[in-house]
Formats: C-alpha cells, sequence, structure tokens
C-alpha cells in the first residue's frame, strides 16, 4: 500500500521543525506544496522518460526546488533567520518527498493526498504548540503564560522523537482502520537527525571522530532494537514508523545521559 502523504518528510518536519508553530506552520505549508507539484510534474512528463532518468530527475528536482522555496521564503520575504544546519534538513526533506513522488509511480489520488496531508499539517502544528507552550509559555511567538518553571526539554529532539511517534500512530489509526498499515522507512527520518543532532559528544578527541563514533553507536543500537521489534506483538498503528520513532527517543534520551 502507498502512502497517500509523504509520511516520512512530515515525521522529519514533526521531529526537527516543531520546535515552535512558526517554523511548524511555514515547513507544513511548503510540504503540501511541494508534493503536490511534484505530482503533477510527474505525471505530466515522467511517462515520457526511462524510469532511471525518471527517479534521478525527481531527486534532483524535489532537492531544488525545497532548497529554493525555503530559502526564498524563509528568507528574502519572511526574513526569518536560517540556521547552517536547517539547510542540510531542507535538503533531506526534498530527497523525502522525492521518495514519495516515485513511490507514486504516476498514480495519485490528490483527494486523498490533501486529506491525510492537512491531517499530518495538523498533528505537525498540535505537536509545535505542545513543545513551545511547554518550553516557553507561548504560541506562535506570543507569550501566553509566564511559568516559574518551564519544561525545556520539550524543545529537545527526544520530545520530537516521542510525539512524533504518537502523532504518526493517531494518524495511522484515523486514516487506514480497516485497511493495512502504510509501510514507511524510519531510517531515512532518523539518518539526518542523526547527522544534526548528535545525543552525545567526546571532547578529547577531534569533531569528526567523536561524530562518527555517536552515530555509529547510535545507529547500532536502532538496528538491534528494530530487530527486536520485528518479532514483537504490537498493534498494526505503531508498528514501523510511530514504534521506532519512540525507541529513537529512548537511545537519545539514555545516550544524552553521558
Amino acid at each position: 500500500m502507498k502512502a497517500k502523504y509523504p509520511i516520512e518528510a512530515f515525521a522529519l518536519a514533526m521531529v526537527v521543525f516543531s520546535q515552535n508553530m512558526r517554523n511548524a506552520l511555514v515547513t507544513g505549508v511548503f510540504i503540501l506544496f511541494i508534493t503536490t507539484l511534484g505530482l503533477v510534474l510527474d505525471r505530466l512528463f515522467g511517462s515520457k522518460i526511462p524510469r532511471w532518468s525518471r527517479n534521478s530527475c525527481n531527486i534532483i528536482l524535489m532537492i531544488a526546488l525545497t532548497y529554493s522555496i525555503f530559502q526564498i521564503v524563509l528568507i528574502a520575504v519572511l526574513g526569518y533567520e536560517v540556521e547552517n544546519t536547517d539547510y542540510i534538513l531542507h535538503i533531506f526533506l526534498g530527497i523525502l518527498i522525492a521518495k514519495h513522488i516515485i513511490d507514486s509511480e504516476g498514480n495519485s489520488d490528490y483527494n486523498r493526498l490533501l486529506l491525510e496531508g492537512a491531517g499530518a499539517f495538523a498533528t505537525l502544528l498540535i505537536i509545535s504548540i505542545i513543545r513551545e507552550f511547554m518550553a516557553e509559555g507561548a504560541i506562535y511567538g506570543f507569550e501566553i503564560f509566564d511559568f516559574g518553571y518551564k519544561s525545556y526539554g520539550f524543545s529537545n529532539v527526544i520530545m520530537g522523537f516521542f510525539l512524533t511517534g504518537i502523532g504518526i500512530a493517531i494518524l495511522n489509526r484515523i486514516f487506514n482502520k480497516d485497511k493495512h498499515i502504510i509501510k514507511s522507512e524510519s531510517l531515512l527520518v532518523i539518518i539526518p537527525v542523526i547527522l544534526i543532532i548528535q545525543p552525545f559528544t567526546i571532547d578529547s578527541i577531534s569533531l569528526w571522530a567523536s561524530m562518527a563514533i555517536t552515530i555509529t553507536i547510535v545507529l547500532l543500537l536502532f538496528y538491534s532494537i528494530r530487530r527486536y521489534l520485528m518479532f514483537s506483538r504490537l498493534s498494526k498503528e505503531i508498528k514501523s514508523l510511530p514504534v521506532e520513532m519512540v525507541s529513537m527517543g529512548i537511545i537519545y534520551m539514555v545516550l544524552s545521559m553521558f
């Protein structure tokens, strides 16, 4: 069963672009816009070129569109400050959108795309509201309450993984209640997060060596847990991407103690 909305792209956005509602709102709109545009272009021209060329063209085009649109709108139009790490994440968003378009094989149900995409967008916004309110007492940058103690841990990527897993499980329940749950690849979501945000660093060695060791440890732990989860009796809504997102949050929580 093919995903009707770009589930991996929205999952990445829920993890790293949901720290505040402003970023979540812009990111969700762009994901839906670029995905719809890419599907239309693929339907118009995809059948006229060889399959291998179609895949490579989709990847290059989606990366270029995603990177360019984010830069133009965020910096030139809205005047937002964009961190260097965001550039890399925007590129990965383009790759995940391209994967969705390639998997669709030119057969897209736009009604279903917009319905499920709206649900994913709403989930992204809800997660961002929860994280921003708990961490800053604000929504969309406007302070609602001045807490004496603020839960800054909600701005951590750990909560991003936890809330993403819960949110996607709810979406699976709503949109695929009587069907097979969409099979997704969580590793494509996890890799860019690991590259940008490591749970720990080793100060006694070089930065690149520390990064290589950290990434290797995280991937090994994830692989071992993933192998175990394959044989676990879980409800269909939380299998695959949701439970693996929650597991990744636990891995980050444990490793961040060191």
